[in-house]
């Protein structure tokens, strides 16, 4: 998995900083959630809503197209057979 906060659209999130494994994709928004100064964006990723946070938002709708980024050193993998964590 992937916390929100590691997976923004470009350009309008943080950076987790440090040694880091970013990788980009451009995916359809499904549904925003405007909170003020931020807004949660969920867009279609290999057939499942993700959530990430967008900093400084920018107007988006459903089906809009949008770039976002995601850092793999950052993601929580786990074992599809336990559900235990990969990592130590």
């Amino acid at each position: 998995g992937i916390r929100p906060d590691d997976f923004y659209p470009t350009g309008h999130g943080l950076s987790s900083g440090g040694e880091t494994e970013v990788h980009r994709v451009e995916l359809p928004v499904s549904i925003t959630e405007p909170l003020g100064n931020e807004t949660l964006v969920f867009a279609e990723f290999n057939g499942a809503d993700w959530v990430s946070r967008m900093l400084n938002p920018k107007p988006l709708k459903a089906g809009d197209r949008i770039g976002m980024s995601f850092d793999l050193s950052r993601a929580h993998l786990f074992s599809a057979e336990t559900g235990k964590s990969l990592r130590n």
